[in-house]
């Protein structure tokens, strides 16, 4: 697993510190395809991808399980 994180500093910790973005942003970002992930994880609570982050939190995509 590749694990990215974004720090800011200086002007830019205070500039960028209020934005908000919803997990398909997210996603989208990544590169990441919504059709490869089963569900969504920030903190305790499992979430659609129109979730909106608001503060600093740990997103955990949790792939689709395939079998046959």
């Amino acid at each position: 697993m590749i694990k990215r994180t974004l720090i800011l500093e200086g002007y830019l910790k205070y500039k960028y510190s209020s934005k908000t973005l919803t997990i398909d942003k997210v996603l989208e970002n990544a590169k990441i395809s919504s059709a490869d992930v089963f569900f969504i994880k920030v903190g305790d609570l499992i979430v659609k991808e129109d979730y909106l982050l608001t503060e600093s939190a740990e997103v955990k995509l949790f792939p689709i399980i395939g079998g046959g």
